[in-house]
C-alpha cells in the first residue's frame, strides 16, 4: 500500500511539473529574454530590506541591545579571552564577545526553563526538578564553549593539513619570478579552504595600509598551529635580515614535512598500546565465549548427568 501511494504521489508530481511547464514555460522564457535585452528591473529599497535574513533584521539588533548591558559588567580579560576564541573559530566578524555572552546566558536560561517544564510535566520530585534545572543551565553555558573549541580545532586541523602544499606552491611561484605578494595571489587563485580565505583577507589588509608584518601576525593568531607560527616568524625574520624568500619558504616546507613524518611515526608507535585495551576488554572476551563456550556447555551438561 505504501509503495502504491508513493507511485501515485510521484506520478501526480510529474504531471504537475509537465502542466506547469506547458502553461507557464513560454511566459518564463519570454521574461528571461526581456531581462537579457532590457536588463534586470531595479530593486526597490523595500525589496532590499526584505532580502536581508530575519536574523540580521530582528534578532541581531536585539542581541546588540542586550550586549550594551553586558558591556558594563563583562570583565576586560574575559572579553579578551572570548574574543580570541571567536577569532580562532572564525566567528569574530559575525559575533562580538558581548553578543556571544548574551547568546550563552540566554541559552542557559532557555534550557533551564525547558528542564523545569519537563520536570513539571513528568511530576518529578522538587529535588529532581532542581537537578534538571541545574543540568540544563550548565549545559547551556558549556555548549557555546564546546562549539567554539570544536570549530577552532577543526579549522586548525585543516590549516595544518594543507600548509605544506600551500608552502610548496608559494615556493614554486617565488622561484618562477613572482614576488611574495604575487605568489600569495597565485595561491589564492589556485586553492580553496580556510587558509586561502585568510591569505586573501591578509592581502586585502595589506592593500588598505596594514604592514605585512602585522598582517602575517594577525593571520597566525587566528589558528593554534605551531607550523604556521614558525612560517610567519621565518618570513618576518627573513625580510628583516634580507634573506631570499624562496630559500625561507623551501626550508619551512621541508621542516614541516619532517615534523609531520615524525608525528606520523610517533602515532604509529603508540597504536599497539592503544589497541591493547580494546583487545583485552572487548575482543578477547568475545573470542573466549565463541571458542570456549560450546565446550563449557558440554562439560556442564556432562557434570549434571
Amino acid at each position: 500500500m505504501i509503495y502504491l501511494l508513493a507511485l501515485v504521489f510521484m506520478a501526480a508530481f510529474f504531471v504537475f511539473l509537465l502542466g506547469y511547464k506547458f502553461v507557464f514555460g513560454e511566459r518564463i522564457m519570454l521574461a528571461r529574454r526581456v531581462n537579457q535585452v532590457m536588463g534586470t528591473p531595479a530593486v526597490t529599497i523595500r525589496e532590499k530590506e526584505l532580502s536581508v535574513p530575519l536574523a540580521t533584521r530582528v534578532i541581531k539588533p536585539l542581541f546588540s541591545r542586550a550586549a550594551a548591558v553586558f558591556v558594563k559588567v563583562l570583565p576586560s580579560e574575559k572579553e579578551a579571552a572570548l574574543e580570541k576564541k571567536l577569532r580562532r573559530a572564525g566567528l569574530l566578524e559575525r559575533l562580538r564577545p558581548v553578543e556571544m555572552m548574551v547568546l550563552k546566558y540566554l541559552g542557559a536560561l532557555l534550557l533551564g526553563l525547558i528542564a523545569a517544564l519537563l520536570g513539571g510535566i513528568a511530576e518529578s520530585p522538587p529535588v529532581n526538578i532542581l537537578l534538571l534545572i541545574v543540568l540544563g543551565v550548565v549545559t547551556g553555558l558549556m555548549l557555546p564553549e564546546y562549539y567554539l573549541t570544536a570549530r577552532a580545532s577543526r579549522r586548525s586541523a585543516e590549516v595544518e593539513s594543507v600548509l605544506p602544499q600551500i608552502l610548496d606552491l608559494l615556493t614554486v611561484s617565488v622561484e618562477a619570478g613572482l614576488g611574495f605578494d604575487g605568489a600569495i595571489a597565485k595561491v589564492v587563485e589556485k586553492t580553496r579552504g580556510v587558509l586561502t580565505l585568510e591569505l586573501k583577507r591578509m592581502m586585502q589588509e595589506i592593500r588598505v595600509g596594514k604592514t605585512r608584518r602585522e598582517a602575517l601576525k594577525d593571520m597566525a593568531d587566528k589558528f593554534a598551529v605551531q607550523d604556521l607560527n614558525n612560517f610567519v616568524s621565518a618570513v618576518i625574520l627573513g625580510e628583516q635580515l634580507g634573506i631570499s624568500i624562496g630559500n625561507v619558504l623551501r626550508r619551512q616546507a621541508d621542516q614541516i614535512r619532517l615534523r609531520r613524518r615524525q608525528s606520523a611515526e610517533e602515532r604509529a608507535m603508540k597504536a599497539p598500546v592503544k589497541m591493547l585495551f580494546p583487545l583485552v576488554f572487548l575482543i578477547f572476551p568475545a573470542l573466549f565465549i565463541i571458542i570456549l563456550g560450546p565446550g563449557a556447555i558440554q562439560i556442564y551438561r556432562s557434570l549434571i548427568r
